[in-house]
């Protein structure tokens, strides 16, 4: 499969903007996350993609994070991970969340450096475990 590579400078750049965005707009971050991952050779593939995240943004402009009192009390965390979830490269993906009175308040995904099975999820299970007893210290 040929791909037209497109100019590596502009595109570093607009990602590079919204993977800082992103901290603030969640409903971006999977997205960011999968165009980053070209930062050496981006393809007009994902210039594009890049492209539709911004005209996602300018159409949606009022979107922010809220917090509600909802009568759901604690801390929840989850953690999950996948095996060979990623097409491009067949690395797994461990992520964790954490909850405070049923509002999102900690996330994190993380794309294994190298394929395995145990030891790589096992870690980004513990990270998820010291999140929670984190956001728990800090409340």
């Amino acid at each position: 499969m040929d791909q037209v590579l497109t100019d590596k400078g502009h595109y570093q750049w607009l990602v590079g903007r919204l993977i800082y965005l992103s901290h603030t707009r969640p409903d971006i971050a999977y997205a960011v996350n999968v165009v980053s991952q070209f930062m050496h050779a981006p393809s007009e593939e994902y210039m594009n993609a890049v492209y539709q995240i911004l005209k996602y943004l300018k159409s949606a402009l009022g979107k922010r994070l809220l917090f509600y009192k909802n009568g759901v009390y604690g801390i929840k965390g989850y953690t999950d991970s996948d095996w060979v979830g990623s097409q491009t490269d067949r690395r797994s993906t461990s992520g964790y969340f954490t909850f405070v009175e049923g509002n999102l308040v900690t996330w994190r995904s993380k794309k294994q450096k190298v394929v395995s099975r145990s030891s790589a999820e096992a870690e980004f299970l513990a990270h998820g475990v010291c999140e929670l007893l984190w956001v728990k210290h800090v409340l």
